[in-house]
């Protein structure tokens, strides 16, 4: 079963997506260039003294198992509450990344262990604040 079904019964996720191997995550983000503005896509962006970089991911990129979104969503997360999941991250397998309407993010990631059985560590994060989107 992928990732991205192991929801709660009756959780409605705004968006939902998968993505295959999280160990190589940083230069797949370098890596990544396509993107027509039409396509519904997964953006990350990041925002500090030196620029801003975003990093598009199509619906139907290769990094993708499942895509669902049913509308255009902005959210800000303090980067201080996504750091102590990087360690997560770096021994997973596999990320889930969720959000619901209200911008709540779940990050799902699968973690095999040494003698090959599989784990699951969820982290949660709330929004920084509230963006419209223009």
């Amino acid at each position: 079963m992928p990732l991205s079904t192991q929801s709660q019964p009756g959780e409605q996720h705004v968006f939902v997506a998968s993505l295959d191997n999280a160990r190589n995550l940083s230069n797949i983000l370098k890596a990544i260039i396509t993107m027509s503005p039409s396509q519904p896509y997964f953006r990350l962006s990041t925002f500090g003294n030196s620029g801003n970089a975003h990093y598009d991911y199509p619906k139907d990129s290769d990094m993708m198992d499942l895509f669902q979104c049913t509308k255009t969503q902005t959210n800000r997360y303090k980067m201080s509450l996504l750091k102590p999941s990087t360690k997560a991250l770096a021994l997973s397998c596999k990320v889930s990344v969720r959000t619901d309407t209200r911008g709540f993010l779940s990050l799902q990631y699968l973690i095999r262990n040494d003698d090959g059985q599989i784990c699951f560590v969820e982290y949660y994060c709330c929004p920084d604040i509230e963006v419209d989107d223009e």
